[in-house]
């Protein structure tokens, strides 16, 4: 018994020997591999350049510097004060009067273009609205830094530049004439250059600033919205009196009110497009380094 205990261990030690050498060979057998294969060096000097400037013109939208991330929200601070302080400049006694404005002849409820066609609204319009346009385009031209500009960034701010041209049209070029609709033969280039505007908003939201889906969804809806409200008031209110007598006449609701309801519910939804726009024009920024 005891000789055979001696040779058990024996043999279970020969078994671990031969497993601890099997282990040692594969490894030396993945050693050679390995060092036959050896591991690419890091890209430099041209092909890394080459490299990064295609990397660069995927950038996703909504991916700035620091610099270009603090002028973008210069630029929104700038846009939504203009949009702010037009109300008590159009509204408030002792203001709404100076510079050529309505006075007591003040509308209500009226549209962003009806409100700053002239007087206070409008000098202000003019020189914060274009102020906000030029911090936005220091930071989509990299404050003048054009040779350190992607593909990608060029196509940005080239989209840009067209949205600020149709934004020109409708705010410096052509101020609304009247009446309050903007689709008469008076304000026909105004009406087409605000609706390419606003649907310019549409786009840099998905493709410059890659804001956030809520409001993306929020801006959308706010536009088709003011959309259903401008063709209900257009034509001289031809489809609201329609849509009036369809929902039976005065029956229900007096047709003055109910016209009076479709300039309130333009008025809010057009300011609310954009302040939509404005609130969430830095949601989707992040920040990278070039």
């Amino acid at each position: 018994q005891i000789v055979a205990t001696y040779r058990g261990k024996l043999s279970s030690q020969a078994r671990r020997g031969r497993r601890s050498i099997g282990r040692s060979i594969g490894q030396l057998r993945t050693s050679a591999c390995c060092s036959a294969w050896p591991a690419s060096p890091p890209a430099t000097g041209p092909q890394s350049a080459k490299h990064t400037a295609f990397l660069n013109m995927y950038i996703p939208a909504g991916s700035f510097t620091a610099a270009q991330a603090a002028m973008l929200a210069a630029a929104q601070r700038l846009f939504i004060f203009e949009q702010l302080i037009i109300f008590p400049l159009y509204y408030l006694p002792g203001l709404r009067g100076l510079a050529g404005g309505d006075g007591r002849a003040a509308k209500f409820p009226c549209s962003i273009s009806w409100m700053t066609r002239r007087g206070l609204p409008r000098h202000c319009t003019l020189c914060f609205w274009n102020l906000g346009w030029v911090c936005l385009m220091r930071a989509l031209l990299k404050d003048g830094d054009v040779a350190a500009m992607s593909f990608a960034d060029w196509l940005r701010a080239g989209f840009m530049m067209q949205m600020y041209a149709a934004g020109f049209t409708t705010v410096v070029l052509t101020p609304m004439k009247g009446p309050d609709v903007a689709m008469g033969a008076s304000d026909a280039l105004h009406c087409y250059a605000a609706m390419l505007y606003v649907f310019d908003h549409f786009i840099a939201n998905q493709f410059v600033l890659g804001v956030s889906a809520a409001y993306s969804v929020a801006f959308v809806a706010a536009s088709l919205l003011c959309g259903v409200f401008q063709a209900l008031r257009a034509d001289g209110e031809r489809l609201g009196r329609a849509l009036h007598g369809r929902l039976g006449g005065g029956q229900r609701v007096r047709l003055k009110p109910f016209l009076y309801a479709l300039d309130l519910g333009f008025m809010v939804t057009e300011n609310a497009l954009f302040f939509i726009f404005l609130f969430g024009m830095t949601s989707g920024v992040s920040v990278v380094e070039t």
